[in-house]
């Protein structure tokens, strides 16, 4: 059993020794880390990109600065033909020591489950993650986008057959990773573990991706564009995705 991590980075090359270093300790070792540089003109990165010996691990750079969506499709068409399952691991984040090896202990004690969820923790243990009950099926587009019942970041186990086709939103550059969890859901349901897998920092002022508050002339641009991405992937017909991006407009308005 293969695990393919994909890791974009932008501007944290200091913490790539962090990420890469929890993946090479892990006691499970059948993995590879695709790393993607979306910071192409900072140069601290050179000294890691030179040091690397592990064959596991792979780092590419992209041409110019082109937003984390882009960084992890480029990695889910490199990931290797042997590979059996893909992780995203941010570069702030890391993995629990025995993280790969507790993901298999789940995965062969559910083998027709196909996407896997468990925690998202901080150093000192506190969850981020925070779904009402372990070892159960959720539906990602009702608990978690509509009523969120299942909240926080979490990490996420994807059966790397079952997302072949689905790729992160091509019209915006920062995360907004639901439309890729959407497109998954609309056929496949979370199986989610009450393990912690990945540690994380959380945000800072400094470098947190998402610590700028947007304005609501770009929450209404990212509306927008989430418009043209369900007609591309022909989403204007179905309710769930309609009713999400309505309490999205609502929220905009509502909110201080």
């Amino acid at each position: 059993m293969k695990f393919s991590i994909i890791t974009p980075t932008y501007k944290r090359s200091e913490l790539l020794g962090r990420v890469t270093e929890s993946a090479q300790k892990q006691s499970y070792a059948n993995w590879e880390m695709i790393i993607i540089n979306d910071s192409p003109e900072d140069h601290s990165y050179d000294d890691f990109a030179n040091s690397i010996t592990d064959l596991r691990l792979r780092y590419y750079s992209n041409d110019t600065n082109r937003g984390v969506n882009y960084s992890r499709n480029r990695a889910l068409e490199m990931v290797s033909k042997d590979s059996d399952w893909v992780i995203f691991l941010d570069d702030d984040d890391y993995l629990s020591p025995n993280a790969l090896e507790e993901l298999t202990g789940l995965i062969t004690a559910h083998p027709k489950e196909v996407w896997f969820v468990t925690n998202r923790a901080y150093a000192d243990g506190t969850l981020v993650t925070k779904y009402p009950r372990p070892e159960t099926h959720y539906s990602y587009i009702w608990d978690v986008l509509i009523l969120k019942q299942c909240k926080g970041d979490a990490t996420h186990c994807f059966k790397t057959s079952t997302i072949k086709n689905v790729r992160y939103s091509k019209y915006i550059k920062q995360a907004e990773e639901w439309l890729f969890y959407y497109l998954l859901a609309l056929r496949e349901k979370i199986f989610y573990s009450n393990l912690n897998t990945t540690i994380t920092d959380g945000y800072d002022v400094t470098s947190g991706l998402n610590f700028r508050k947007r304005t609501r002339r770009e929450q209404l641009k990212t509306l927008i564009d989430f418009i043209y991405e369900g007609r591309d992937h022909r989403l204007l017909y179905h309710p769930t995705f309609l009713l999400y991006l309505f309490m999205r407009f609502i929220r905009i308005f509502v909110k201080p």
